[in-house]
């Protein structure tokens, strides 16, 4: 079964464009973010975990061989060495990150499925004490996973790089800037993310055929 955005973050992008009209020309331009949308499980907190600070496009290719030689199911996962994880293009450190993730899931030393059923606040504390998953990890899972439609990954480049172009600014906002911005898209950090990301894409295949 196909996920798609629930209703609340349907919602938050009617919201969003209404609230600032540089969503609204996004829309104008290009529709709604397209779906996204991931289950709330081990392998999707794994897949943001190998997404780190590398490109869509190497992080989308290591995951795909986990995924056909079945390395994304804990318990495979869990007794595998990370010599054995490094081959499928893995650093040391995301062997160790995911390894261990999948050993405190089979312990139940973690409920991945059960997070949707916390606050915003609560997913945080329980994820940010494990080794490998901070901020930016933790908020794409909630807008992707748990379809918090306030979660702002301040220090995602392409968000970002998305904002810089979109208001015409010399240089890329940090991530203190793009806190201060966030707090003018509140209670829909989430979705506004999502709109930039979707502006992002678009833009990125448009110059690519030129």
């Amino acid at each position: 079964m196909n996920l798609k955005w629930n209703s609340k973050m349907l919602t938050a992008f009617y919201e969003i464009k209404e609230k600032d009209k540089n969503f609204k020309k996004i829309f104008d331009q290009f529709g709604l973010p397209e779906n996204r949308a991931i289950k709330k499980n081990f392998e999707s907190i794994a897949k943001i975990i190998i997404g780190q600070q590398i490109s869509t496009n190497v992080a989308k290719k290591i995951y795909e061989k986990l995924s056909q030689n079945n390395m994304l199911d804990e318990e495979i996962l869990s007794k595998a060495s990370i010599e054995e994880l490094k081959h499928f293009g893995l650093s040391t450190q995301k062997s160790f990150y995911i390894k261990n993730l999948a050993t405190l899931s089979l312990k139940n030393q973690i409920d991945i499925s059960s997070l949707d059923k916390l606050s915003s606040k609560k997913v945080t504390d329980v994820l940010l004490p494990i080794k490998g998953i901070g901020e930016w990890t933790i908020n794409n899972f909630k807008i992707f996973a748990l379809q918090d439609v306030n979660a702002w990954p301040s220090a995602d480049l392409a968000l970002q790089e998305a904002v810089k172009i979109l208001t015409n600014l010399i240089r890329r906002p940090n991530q203190v800037e793009m806190e201060k911005l966030g707090k003018n898209w509140e209670p829909y950090r989430g979705a506004a993310a999502l709109f930039l990301w979707h502006f992002y894409n678009k833009i990125k295949i448009k110059s690519s055929k030129l």
